[in-house]
């Protein structure tokens, strides 16, 4: 089955599209990414989608022009990475503009029907809420996929180092959010920045600057870290918000020298995180937009020095497109009616088939869609 997984992280970094051939078996399914490209959002769009962020006071109908204006970039940009190829479905993650994990609910948007009529084939949608009406977070859902690709070089983990670094420890299924990845860097920059820069474009400030060991231990103490899985976050937690928070001890320090402190942040809470619940494991397959990021990667392989750190590229699997992959075997499954997620991971009452289906037509895409 041919399926692209498109998605936009909690960086937004852009829109990732894989165009997948996803193959179900009794035990599990195997995937090919056949082509992976991340298309950048249109800057007014990606502007009104960090403007409507809680706690911004958006109004209904801009959410629902958001939902549409989402929908017709998504469709847009699988047409860009396909190439006009028939493929067998789309698998849409959207964009999370809110979640709630104590509260169990969750909204992504980007209207699958719009989707659809760009793309003129079926398309999978909305994959968190089943998980969340079943009393569960409604994330992580990745570490089942993870558990498909990387199961087989157990004792491990699988790290993805995106806005929110998301940790599964294999073989034993636990995964969970660790805390922040890239999301406080990326931000903070950004606002120190005026715009200028959006992230630490090859950890060159990270690696330039120096920590400040006493601001460090500040940020650590966040009840976040102390608080055992099941658990998540996200952008509510860790961007803007927690900026916010941090700014004027930030602001008092040479711009690598925070930059430098909040990698340090991402990079020990995710060790100790490590230490905790995968105490056994000789290897860390790390995927996500870190992953490029030197900083980050040294940085874990100095405060876990019993572990190989490793991106996923050497596993067969871009770094880059993973969470892409992720849901297009996602969505494969939703399609065979097969239920995934991990129970134990999101604290649901049980499996659930994950997702809601726009099924495709046999009219083709108008050629005036392609913008």
């Amino acid at each position: 089955m041919l399926i692209a997984g498109v998605l936009s992280g909690t960086s937004l970094d852009g829109i990732d599209v894989a165009l997948c051939d996803v193959r179900l078996r009794d035990d599990g399914a195997s995937v090919t990414c056949e082509r992976f490209a991340t298309v950048p959002f249109d800057e007014a769009l990606r502007a009104r989608i960090v403007a409507a962020y809680p706690p911004a006071p958006v109004g209904a109908l801009e959410l629902s022009a958001l939902h549409a204006a989402i929908g017709e970039a998504f469709g847009d940009a699988v047409l860009a990475v396909t190439g006009g190829r028939a493929i067998d479905a789309v698998a849409s993650h959207g964009v999370t503009l809110a979640h709630d994990n104590a509260a169990r609910h969750t909204l992504q948007l980007g209207d699958a029907f719009r989707i659809r009529e760009r793309t003129g084939t079926t398309v999978v949608y909305d994959f968190r809420s089943a998980d969340t009406a079943a009393g569960g977070t409604g994330a992580p859902l990745v570490p089942f996929v993870d558990v498909l690709l990387f199961a087989a070089h157990a004792p491990c983990v699988a790290l993805n180092l995106g806005g929110i670094a998301n940790l599964t420890v294999l073989p034993d299924g636990i995964a969970f959010d660790t805390g922040p990845a890239n999301l406080p860097s990326d931000t903070y920059l950004q606002s120190r920045s005026a715009g200028a820069q959006r992230y630490d474009r090859d950890g060159v400030l990270a690696s330039a600057g120096r920590i400040d060991e006493p601001l460090l231990e500040r940020l650590l103490d966040d009840p976040y870290f102390r608080t055992a899985p099941p658990k998540t976050t996200g952008r509510e937690e860790y961007g803007a918000p927690f900026v916010a928070r941090w700014r004027d001890a930030l602001d008092r320090l040479p711009l690598a020298d925070a930059i430098a402190t909040l990698a340090a942040l991402t990079v020990r809470s995710v060790a100790g995180a490590i230490a905790a619940y995968a105490p056994h494991a000789r290897l860390a397959i790390v995927s996500g937009g870190g992953a490029r990021n030197p900083a980050l990667l040294e940085g874990l392989r100095a405060a876990l020095p019993q572990v190989e750190v490793a991106t996923s590229d050497a596993f067969g699997i871009d770094a880059d497109a993973k969470e892409a992959v992720a849901f297009a075997v996602l969505g494969a499954m939703t399609l065979a009616g097969r239920a995934a997620g991990l129970p134990r991971v999101t604290g649901a009452r049980g499996p659930r088939v994950l997702g809601a289906i726009a099924p495709g037509g046999s009219t083709p895409p108008p050629e005036k869609s392609v913008r």
